[in-house]
């Protein structure tokens, strides 16, 4: 293997993946600004995607096989929906989707197998931390009303990046492993203090999932650092009877003048109920999609799915779980492809829970929160601007398994 052409492939998949947030912010822009040019979002993800194939054929070719093996399942799905229901535009974009998180993910399981490869755990950090800025920054403008707001009447931010709750979980995923590294490298105190830092813009970001999400993971992350012994009970339930007495007293305020309490009671009017208010209305456009595609299904249908196109024809949008969504589009088989990244997740955790508990449960317990935001607000398996994202979750995952007996804090 000729290492300097290895590290310049490196450098320049690194130099695509730092691309990837701008690319999607610069496509925001052009669509907000309405000028009548195509996406280059897509364009520029399916040509890493082809670009990463090659790479996988020449350096991982095990992994190359496994990919090889999804993809022609995949292609299985898009055969059947062409054949049956004329066409399947979207279901090809979700797809490549799906097919490069795949990609990226067996890229970095090769990598890790390499003694000492260029992906390591604080790469990997890193890397997700750039993510996080650039959707902070996109938040900020959006919030500063030069970007486009999240939700209507000026609540929340989005910035330039056009699918707001993509960018949500996009978030999400990122502040994660941030945390997640600085448990493993820092003390409680540098902890608290990012994760206070990052909760200034979840709150800016003003959707439930940012919000929510972001106090679940500090607590996996303080699990992750090892701060929760026996001789800490005392302070952990002062510091939750102290934060419960802050939430209350200052998180209503926030969310009052915020606009996001007219908003839930908007909502819980609207769609009758808490579980409505929460899920956004998701429940009864759950009723709609079983009614008008699930009870016709035939058996090949369950199997490959009607597609993406079929799906949003007779319904007229996607039910935004996730879970349905791809059963629908994709069937059993497109399902298992789609969720693929995080099954392998609960898998190496599992793994990583034997030989050090603390970031074996961690780690699931991120995993167990995010299938719940994909269920609860969706766009997370089927995302475009956070597929990278859960791949270099998932291969910070397997890193960590495969390189633990290295770290210097465990010895």
């Amino acid at each position: 293997m000729d290492m300097k052409l290895k590290r310049c492939i490196d450098l320049l998949l690194l130099c695509f993946l730092m691309a990837w947030p701008l690319v999607d912010t610069l496509n925001g822009y052009l669509y907000y600004q309405s000028v009548s040019l195509p996406s280059i979002s897509a364009p520029y993800k399916t040509l890493g995607f082809v670009a990463l194939l090659v790479v996988l054929m020449i350096y991982h070719v095990k992994q190359f096989l496994y990919l090889l093996l999804c993809a022609a399942l995949m292609a299985l799905c898009l055969f059947y929906q062409v054949m049956n229901y004329g066409h399947a535009i979207e279901s090809v974009t979700w797809a490549v989707r799906g097919l490069l998180t795949l990609a990226l993910l067996f890229y970095l399981v090769g990598e890790a197998k390499q003694s000492e490869g260029f992906w390591g755990l604080q790469k990997l950090a890193g890397l997700m931390l750039f993510y996080f800025i650039v959707m902070s920054v996109n938040v900020s403008l959006g919030v500063l009303g030069v970007g486009e707001s999240q939700y209507a009447g000026g609540i929340g931010g989005k910035g330039f990046i056009i699918a707001g709750n993509e960018m949500s979980y996009l978030m999400l995923a990122s502040a994660s492993i941030v945390l997640f590294r600085l448990a493993e490298t820092r003390g409680a105190g540098s902890l608290a203090l990012v994760f206070g830092l990052f909760l200034l813009f979840f709150l800016m970001k003003a959707t439930k999932v940012a919000m929510l999400g972001i106090c679940m993971v500090f607590v996996f992350a303080l699990i992750h650092n090892g701060y929760f012994k026996v001789r800490r009970i005392p302070t952990v339930y002062l510091i939750t009877l102290v934060g419960g007495a802050a939430v209350i007293a200052f998180g209503y305020q926030f969310i009052q003048a915020a606009g996001l309490l007219d908003r839930m009671l908007f909502l819980y009017k609207l769609h009758g109920g808490f579980w409505g208010a929460l899920l956004s209305g998701r429940l009864s456009f759950l009723g709609e999609a079983v009614e008008l595609v699930v009870v016709p299904f035939g058996f090949w249908d369950v199997l490959f799915g009607v597609g993406v196109d079929h799906l949003l024809a007779v319904r007229g949008s996607l039910v935004e779980i996730d879970l349905i969504d791809v059963f629908i589009s994709f069937g059993v088989m497109g399902g298992l492809l789609f969720y693929l990244p995080w099954l392998l997740g609960g898998v190496w955790a599992t793994q990583l829970l034997k030989r050090q508990p603390r970031y074996g449960m961690s780690f699931w317990l991120l995993i167990i929160t995010v299938i719940g935001v994909s269920l609860a607000a969706g766009h997370v398996v089927n995302s475009g601007i956070a597929s990278s994202a859960t791949a270099l979750l998932i291969g910070y995952l397997y890193q960590l398994k495969t390189r633990l007996p290295t770290f210097k804090e465990e010895a």
